[in-house]
């Protein structure tokens, strides 16, 4: 009993830092850091995927209350000209709002910082993404990735079973199929459709619908 709750723990262990790298390495992981203004800060969090019905609101936190920036945008890959909105100030933050763009629709973007007649880029060489999905219905969002944690806690957790002295692979392995087939093949697709926004409007490419959805 004590030799299997201390697998269960392992387990639990190794999943949650699995969970914590993909995350961080994920593509989807947004840019996040701090610059200097004249010994003052301005810091940044970039989305690379929003999901939310609503437009997207990209804030600056900063209590350089006179610091005026712009935000120069397109849609990705369409050779549309450059929009130009302003970031206003109020309560620390510098905000602008992008509307919100069709699923599967991608902007990139540049913002300019101007301080007493210095500017500065946000980034600073590259031009920054961001990839809009359709909304997921909070039900689809818990039973996909409850079956994925699920699926992989227990795909650990038939490893550990080398450990134990009498092993029940078969069983493990047993609720693992089942809890990966189900986020697969029945909960992936609904999202996947969702983020497409495809539901109630079109029928999509079943090679799409089963595709490696890698910014999950």
């Amino acid at each position: 009993m004590k030799q299997s709750l201390i697998l269960w723990i392992a387990a639990a262990i190794i999943t949650f830092l699995v969970g914590f790298i993909q995350n961080r390495t994920s593509a989807a992981y947004p840019t996040s850091g701090t610059i200097g203004i004249e010994s003052q800060k301005v810091s940044f969090h970039f989305k690379k995927v929003y999901r939310d019905k609503n437009d997207y609101v990209l804030l600056l936190r900063t209590d350089i209350e006179n610091l005026k920036g712009i935000i120069k945008w397109r849609r990705k890959n369409e050779n549309q000209a450059w929009q130009n909105d302003t970031l206003k100030y109020s309560n620390g933050n510098l905000s602008v709002t992008i509307p919100r763009q069709e699923a599967l629709s991608e902007i990139e973007y540049r913002i300019l910082l101007n301080y007493r007649n210095k500017k500065y880029f946000l980034p600073e060489n590259r031009l920054e993404t961001i990839l809009f999905l359709g909304p997921v219905p909070l039900s689809i969002d818990i039973h996909y990735y409850l079956t994925l944690f699920v699926g992989i806690l227990l795909a650990i957790r038939a490893g550990l079973e080398y450990f134990n002295n009498e092993p029940r692979l078969r069983l493990y392995s047993i609720f693992t199929l089942i809890s990966f087939f189900s986020c697969a093949m029945i909960f992936a697709p609904v999202k996947k459709a969702y983020e497409m926004g495809a539901i109630g409007k079109t029928v999509p490419p079943i090679e799409k619908i089963f595709d490696a959805w890698l910014l999950a």
